[in-house]
């Protein structure tokens, strides 16, 4: 039931009950046994997907391995708990069926798990989803019906994506560990699950760059319906959480690394080990010991020097005034007057510019303090007319709003309706307006 037929519906409150959380969400052996029955009836193995009790008993039993035989009253009660929310019974055929939440519950636990990442997929929905755009006249209609639709499904492969890469990383870990593998198999293996993941990502992120484009085409269709800014407002808001999530799976990416060049030199050590064993090795069988059980390398090999017997210094001290040092010439730098008067002049254009913004804060202030309250949206564009600068009206307002948020005695209202201005067609404001309290 949605918000529209009725508007006082607490989905917490409601599901926070524990009889329908419980049927909502089944014990662990109910879960399975309905997640058996949905296997079968994928199968093909249920004609026309209907099944018996008695089958709904063999799975149940299927499930609960234990010693104990539950009676039949316990499986007749999870049975009726089921045909609240998952079960539907026909009385002509004596048979059940699913409803359309059970298939619902399985499909999605079933899909997360496999995890069918199809970036071509994706391509053919955004693809889809702006062309429909383009031709759509009644922008909420695609708003709630075209983009909603969807976005499940958008949303469900950048999980199946991530899902994929936290595998390839926990894979890796395992790998760093084992050093009985061939170095060529892990090598490769890991190169080919790095660049996969590489690739996927890079798939994600073509198939959603037509969301610029929809974004883009939003903005053209100018409209003041509340509602549908707020829908609009969602779409920008789902935008901004998928490239969120793409960023935070780069961010997994890039922990991959570290992990290779751990295997790669958890490899290499056995390798090096092994090399600088079979040189000592070698060294020693060609050598000799002398009279002092000393080792003599061969004639062609020099023995290393174990201790250098530390030289003598002559250290002599310079006197500074028989031999003083030689001034070094002082660099002049010679002043650019053209830059100076440049910066001078931005500096003086800077502190006017902050004088009229004190100004107009001030007149601001003074207004509400003796009217009550003042039309901000109004007041905006009266100053972008008379200062031709976006610059100082936008940093007014800016410092408007934050005094007023930092004031209780004052309060601004904000209507979520555009207010345009003839002369400025290129800028449209929220209607804004700074109420004095009493």
């Amino acid at each position: 039931m949605n918000q529209e037929t009725n508007p006082h519906f607490d989905f917490v409150k409601i599901i926070n009950e524990e009889k329908i959380y419980k049927l909502l969400f089944p014990e662990r052996e109910v879960g399975l046994a309905i997640v058996l029955i949905f296997d079968k009836i994928e199968s093909k193995i249920f004609e026309d997907g209907k099944f018996t009790e008695k089958d709904l008993h063999e799975a149940f039993e299927q499930v609960y391995v234990t010693k104990e035989r539950y009676p039949k009253e316990v499986y007749s009660e999870r049975i009726m708990n089921l045909q609240e929310y998952f079960l539907d019974y026909d009385q002509q055929t004596q048979k059940y069926y699913f409803k359309d939440y059970a298939y619902k519950f399985c499909k999605h636990a079933k899909e997360t798990l496999q995890g069918a990442f199809n970036p071509t997929r994706i391509q053919r929905i955004c693809t889809h989803l702006t062309n429909t755009l383009i031709e759509s006249e009644d922008l909420k209609f695609w708003l709630e019906d075209q983009f909603k639709k969807y976005e499940p499904d958008l949303r469900e492969q950048i999980d199946f994506l991530d899902r994929q890469i936290a595998l390839s990383i926990e894979d890796l870990k395992k790998e760093t560990n084992l050093l009985n593998q061939s170095f060529i198999d892990v090598l490769v293996a890991t190169e080919e699950r790095l660049t996969m993941a590489q690739a996927h990502v890079k798939e994600l992120r073509s198939a959603y760059s037509e969301t610029k484009t929809m974004r883009g085409l939003l903005e053209q269709k100018a409209n003041t319906n509340d509602e549908i800014n707020n829908l609009i407002s969602e779409f920008h808001s789902f935008i901004k959480y998928i490239h969120d999530r793409l960023n935070s799976i780069d961010r997994k990416l890039d922990r991959i690394q570290p992990k290779i060049r751990q295997l790669f030199s958890t490899l290499n050590k056995p390798i090096f080990n092994s090399k600088i064993e079979k040189f000592i090795s070698f060294l020693l069988s060609k050598s000799e010991f002398d009279n002092k059980k000393n080792v003599v390398f061969p004639n062609n090999i020099e023995c290393p020097v174990v201790h250098v017997p530390v030289p003598n210094f002559t250290i002599i001290s310079r006197d500074k005034n028989l031999f003083p040092a030689k001034p070094k010439e002082r660099i002049r730098y010679q002043q650019n007057e053209k830059i100076i008067r440049e910066n001078t002049e931005k500096i003086k254009e800077k502190l006017n510019e902050i004088d009229i913004i004190q100004k107009w804060e001030k007149y601001i202030l003074s207004e509400i303090e003796l009217r009550g309250q003042i039309n901000l949206s109004e007041t905006f564009f009266k100053i972008l007319e008379e200062e031709a600068s976006s610059q100082i009206a936008v940093t007014i307002v800016f410092n408007l709003i934050k005094h007023t948020r930092a004031n209780p005695k004052l309060d601004l209202n904000v209507e979520k309706s555009l207010l345009l201005n003839d002369q400025f067609k290129n800028i449209a404001l929220w209607k804004m307006s700074i109420i004095k309290l009493q």
